[in-house]
């Protein structure tokens, strides 16, 4: 891992491009929970040919999102997944 700069003028080169990688993954999570949440259904993902095993990978990442999205609203989830796995079992699929 780098490590961080010790004056202030990179320090807050630095923590200003963390900060806008950050705003812009919350973002991006808030706007694909959205989209994958209102129009992917198990009817539109039967209609694609999506088996229902991968269905329930495809579900769990969708699920991942929400709770991503929640937790960056300033709520705590109810429950936890494994993200990462989550993720490989989508990419296993494509």
């Amino acid at each position: 891992m780098p490590y961080i700069p010790i004056d202030a003028t990179h320090l807050t080169v630095a923590l200003q491009n963390d900060l806008q990688q950050w705003r812009t993954t919350i973002q991006w999570a808030k706007a694909r929970y959205q989209a994958y949440n209102q129009q992917l259904t198990p009817t539109v993902m039967t209609n694609l040919g999506i088996a229902a095993a991968d269905q329930a990978f495809i579900t769990a990442f969708v699920n991942d999102l929400g709770r991503f999205v929640q937790l960056s609203n300033g709520n705590l989830p109810a429950t936890a997944a494994d993200m990462v796995t989550n993720l490989q079992n989508v990419l296993g699929v494509m």
